[in-house]
């Protein structure tokens, strides 16, 4: 028979074992919320690159300060080579969230979208720095002595291809801008984004010069994947639109902008508001 101390011992070793076992079953459980989150988009500089393995631009900038803020540690940005896979993935709900994508009837069947816009992206008219004082757009009639280019693949709006005015096509995009600096044209509508950010790059930004308002202009979105099991996608949202404005307000979305676009970010950001 034991005595009093022994079964007090036998209890203290009972209890250590207890919480032995309960901490190896703890620390081989992962929990829904402690899975990585998974950030799929298309390779598009300035918005999204991998620069040594890194992923960087004006992108995952915003969605990593989102992170941050909201405390969530668990992720990775992945990159995909076109995008009907990108789309197939976020069916199939082998992403998580999808970055910058417009939005649509088909797309909302498959997608969670915030209601806040983290980008709202224009198509404008560049024209070369030295026509600036020359050349206005308010509307088609002011560029109807002006020699227009476009890519013949490109949509941009049937209000433009439906304009009358002089406008030559060409089979790329790349095209439009060394044309214009060669003369050929006198007005290209490009990507306004992605244009001021090839400048910098390739130092001809003092050449160019770009009418507003923009051709087109269309909000960008990131969205999630309703096939997703990662949890409380709703809640995750409503905190994102949050943020989103804050950043929006206390000016962490201009120094992002601002990073990778210069003095334009300014400017860029600016546009972004006014209607």
């Amino acid at each position: 028979m034991k005595t009093p101390t022994a079964r007090k011992q036998s209890f203290l070793e009972l209890g250590i074992c207890l919480c032995a076992a309960v901490c190896l079953i703890l620390l081989s459980w992962k929990s829904p919320s402690a899975r990585t989150l998974v950030i799929e988009g298309l390779e598009e500089a300035p918005l999204k690159w991998v620069d040594h393995e890194d992923p960087m631009g004006i992108d995952i900038d915003i969605m990593t300060e989102v992170l941050r803020t909201m405390g969530i540690r668990d992720y990775v940005f992945r990159f995909v080579d076109n995008g009907s896979r990108l789309l197939h993935n976020a069916r199939n709900g082998q992403s998580d969230i999808v970055l910058t994508l417009s939005m649509n009837d088909e797309r909302a069947e498959f997608l969670l979208y915030p209601n806040e816009a983290h980008l709202l992206l224009d198509w404008r008219f560049a024209i070369r720095a030295e026509d600036k004082e020359k050349i206005r757009f308010e509307e088609f009639s002011d560029l109807a002595r002006v020699r227009i280019g476009a890519a013949a693949d490109y949509s941009y709006t049937s209000a433009f291809w439906n304009s009358g005015l002089d406008i030559q096509t060409v089979a790329r995009s790349d095209l439009l801008i060394p044309m214009l600096l060669q003369n050929r044209f006198d007005a290209v509508p490009v990507n306004y984004l992605n244009t001021i950010y090839d400048s910098l790059q390739n130092r001809y930004r003092n050449k160019i010069a770009f009418l507003y308002p923009p051709l087109r202009r269309a909000p960008y979105y990131n969205v999630f994947s309703k096939a997703s099991d990662y949890p409380d996608k709703e809640a995750f949202l409503s905190r994102y639109d949050e943020i989103i404005r804050e950043m929006r307000e206390d000016g962490r979305l201009l120094r992002i902008f601002e990073r990778y676009l210069g003095p334009d970010g300014y400017d860029w950001w600016q546009s972004q508001y006014s209607q």
